[in-house]
């Protein structure tokens, strides 16, 4: 008895073998030329194929990126690394460009400070004292630069034009001078008030007014009036610098004199000072 023979290949082969042929003939036609017979065939199968193929990148996608940002996390943190050196090198060229400016604005308010006929010398502050109590700070001219102990220095105003008392040198090396500022405890100086009465002006710290002590009480002074360096031969100071202004007045206990405090008018916190090159009294 014969039996009728039967594929071996079973539905599902067929249909497999089916759209794999389907598949490679959809592949030819869609990288065949985009001309001649074949465009209407290659057009509708594209479109066919087109929401499959956009739902594979949907998926696969973030695949691909998470692939490359895993392998270029190296590339791009030494690039941001290189960014950041770059905009931390412009920062610090900001820097030195506002220091220079404001060093070249001192220089130029100084040109405007003279000590009348006496010559003087430009120097810079380097250092400035660590102790609260020494009101000090060091310049970069010394003895080689004819700097000599007991001269005066003068400097910028806080505000306005012309020059007032910085200070007196305290020490001096060959390239190098300490110098005493007038807020100074130590620091001693003949002034003079608007009506021509003379006395002793001492500084009493670091930003602290300055006192002039003893003015008799039939002087009249008020607040805000000016105080002048006296002139007086002796001195190392120049005639009628500005060394300050009345801030406050106080009477004495005994009712015959009275204290003045004067705030100082020359800019203390300036970079460069000039000093007055005449030999200080022996």
């Amino acid at each position: 008895m014969a039996f009728p023979r039967h594929s071996s290949r079973s539905p599902r082969s067929r249909y497999t073998l089916g759209l794999l042929l389907l598949t490679a003939v959809t592949l030819l036609v869609l990288d065949l030329p985009g001309t001649g017979p074949l465009r209407p065939v290659r057009n509708v199968l594209a479109g066919v194929f087109s929401p499959i193929r956009s739902a594979g990148d949907a998926v696969f996608a973030p695949i691909s990126n998470g692939w490359k940002g895993a392998f270029g996390y190296g590339d791009v943190k030494d690039e941001n690394d290189r960014l950041k050196a770059q905009l931390e090198d412009q920062k610090g060229e900001q820097a030195e460009l506002d220091r220079l400016r404001r060093e070249v604005a001192a220089l130029e308010k100084l040109n405007g400070v003279a000590a009348g006929d006496l010559r003087t010398r430009t120097a810079r502050v380097v250092a400035e004292s660590a102790s609260s109590f020494d009101a000090t700070v060091e310049i970069d001219q010394g003895s080689g630069d004819g700097v000599k102990r007991g001269m005066a220095v003068i400097t910028g105003l806080r505000s306005g034009s012309g020059g007032g008392v910085f200070g007196r040198i305290l020490e001096v090396q060959p390239g190098r001078s300490k110098v005493q500022l007038i807020t100074d405890p130590g620091f001693e100086i003949g002034v003079r008030l608007e009506d021509e009465t003379r006395a002793v002006l001492e500084g009493q710290g670091r930003n602290r007014a300055v006192l002039v002590d003893g003015v008799p009480n039939a002087v009249k002074v008020e607040k805000g009036d000016y105080v002048y360096t006296s002139g007086i031969q002796a001195s190392a100071f120049p005639a009628d610098l500005a060394v300050g202004r009345v801030t406050k007045i106080r009477t004495a206990p005994n009712g015959l004199s009275k204290t003045l405090e004067v705030q100082p008018l020359a800019d203390l916190s300036s970079v460069y000072v000039k000093v007055v090159l005449k030999d200080p009294p022996r």
